[in-house]
């Protein structure tokens, strides 16, 4: 037994050392992994808190945008009776160097477009075969950018029947609820102020490739007015000239007139209106289409990109101009300027 004993006894020193090795490389490997994950989880959140710091960087170098957007149309509107592109406000891609990246601002006269709101409301005309001026205008609009007739007159009526305030068809191509009822999915008309042009998308016949064409010919004012303002039209925006005189006026003479209008503009709407183009006008054309003409505004969209390291952040602001101050309507975060949609439903 003695001699048995001798033997064993090493032996299982051996055995015990060797599961003890095994315990500590165990116990070793679980510690590596542990600091692994307590490291990365430590990256991680260090990333994180990294990232909520840029964020809320570009969130208050996009609000400074907006103050300097504020300013630099006050200041132009102390200085003029008028608002036209040779004003401190009408910066387009402007850029502005920011420690550790860039902002890039546009301020747009949003007088200047189509506002859809203004067919609230719009009610028939006496004789059941005439369109509401306002109504033939955009229907002219959407035909100067290449819409066929049919669909631009669905697409107008429809329109107003969108925005007006009742739920009945007043026009020969309009829809109301129960065509929109129709649609899958199914939704109905707000019949009230649409609060974004990219509303026009859901009016019935609208498709994507017409929304393309006509979408930045179109605004959505918090107002019932439709004031065109001619001294802020640029030469890509000549079909909502066109259109407002149509069938008179050419869209290569809407260009010709605003190619040659003074850098500072026309002093007044009179002033507009002898322009040889316009003059020769029949009167009834000319008179409706002079109640929808300023050489002012009270809306601009401020649109700001901000980039600070890898943090981006977008800012669209409507403002509003009135004699005193300049205030924010409305504003939206988010979206990439350069965001292809893909347009895929119908």
């Amino acid at each position: 037994m003695n001699h048995l004993s001798r033997i064993t006894a090493p032996r299982m020193m051996k055995s015990q050392q060797g599961v003890a090795l095994i315990v500590v490389l165990l116990l070793l490997a679980l510690m590596t992994l542990l600091a692994a994950q307590m490291t990365e989880r430590l990256h991680h959140n260090f990333y994180r808190v990294e990232n909520q710091v840029l964020n809320q960087q570009a969130y208050w170098y996009a609000q400074g945008m907006e103050e300097l957007a504020k300013v630099a149309i006050q200041q132009s509107t102390d200085d003029s009776d008028t608002i036209n592109l040779n004003q401190a406000w009408a910066t387009e891609g402007q850029r502005y160097p920011l420690e550790g990246g860039e902002a890039v601002g546009n301020i747009l006269d949003r007088q200047a477009c189509f506002n859809l709101n203004a067919l609230k409301n719009v009610t028939p005309e006496a004789d059941a075969n005439q369109k509401p001026f306002l109504v033939a205008y955009l229907q002219a609009l959407l035909e100067e950018v290449g819409v066929d007739s049919y669909n631009a007159e669905m697409i107008a009526d429809s329109s107003w029947e969108y925005i007006d305030t009742d739920d009945v068809v007043q026009s020969a191509y309009g829809a109301e609820d129960s065509t929109y009822e129709g649609f899958s999915p199914p939704y109905l008309p707000p019949n009230d102020w649409i609060a974004d042009v990219s509303e026009f998308r859901a009016i019935n016949g609208v498709t994507a490739p017409i929304y393309e064409k006509v979408k930045h010919l179109l605004c959505a004012l918090p107002s019932d007015d439709m004031v065109l303002n001619v001294n802020t039209l640029k030469q890509r925006q000549a079909a909502l000239l066109a259109a407002l005189y149509s069938p008179a006026l050419s869209l290569s003479d809407a260009e010709r007139i605003i190619s040659g209008r003074r850098f500072d503009g026309w002093d007044s709407v009179d002033d507009f209106t002898t322009e040889p183009a316009i003059a020769s006008i029949s009167g009834d054309i000319k008179d409706k289409a002079k109640t929808h003409l300023g050489v002012s505004s009270n809306y601009f969209q401020m649109d700001t990109e901000v980039l600070v390291d890898r943090a981006r952040i977008r800012l669209v602001a409507l403002l509003k101009r009135d004699e005193k101050e300049v205030t924010v309507v409305r504003r939206r975060y988010g979206g990439i300027s350069e965001r292809i949609s893909d347009n895929k439903a119908k």
